[in-house]
């Protein structure tokens, strides 16, 4: 029986979920409360968005069973793909002109 991995539990609750393109889902700091104070703006600005790229290796490494790596892997090769595809459809049309 192999090794469980551990998920960092304080990782766990900052971060909500992966999404079906890999993108791991998170909360905007500094508007948990106090936001009567802030301002229309910055009310609305209170929700969630997605960690940097610059980012997404480290917090992937706290969050073993998010598989938020493989799922971003899989929606790459498929853009890539599509990209392909419509690179060799374009193609054939002119050549059929």
């Amino acid at each position: 029986m192999g090794y469980k991995l551990k998920t960092k539990k304080a990782a766990a609750k900052r971060f909500s979920k992966s999404t079906a393109s890999g993108k791991i889902k998170r909360g905007i700091q500094g508007h948990g409360h106090f936001l009567s104070k802030m301002g229309q703006k910055a009310y609305a600005l209170a929700g969630s968005t997605f960690v940097s790229d610059a980012d997404f290796d480290r917090v992937d490494a706290m969050l073993p069973y998010f598989n938020a790596k493989r799922k971003r892997t899989r929606a790459l090769k498929a853009a890539l793909a599509r990209k392909a595809r419509m690179a060799n459809e374009t193609t054939a049309k002119k050549e059929a002109k």
